[in-house]
């Protein structure tokens, strides 16, 4: 049994421009959090520490659900945030 697993990850706007792509497969540890995948992908990439100040993350296109561990084929989408009015 693999102690990895594989996340499909999209980068949207300041995200996007700071990693220089729209989508990376990564894999991690099991039990790793979508939050904790934010940590990874700014040691991978330092240039997304900026933006991750404001962003939202959402885990299948669900919001909210970064402390809840990643299951292998998940998509985490790293969102602006939305402003509106």
């Amino acid at each position: 049994m693999s102690s990895e697993i594989t996340v499909t990850v999209k980068f949207f706007a300041a995200t996007r421009d700071a990693v220089g792509m729209a989508r990376k497969t990564r894999n991690v540890p099991k039990g790793t959090t979508a939050d904790q995948l934010l940590d990874i992908l700014k040691q991978d990439h330092p240039a997304l520490d900026e933006p991750s100040k404001q962003i939202i993350v959402a885990v299948n296109k669900e919001t909210g659900k970064g402390d809840r561990p990643l299951k292998d084929g998940d998509e985490v989408a790293l969102l602006p945030p939305v402003s509106g009015g």
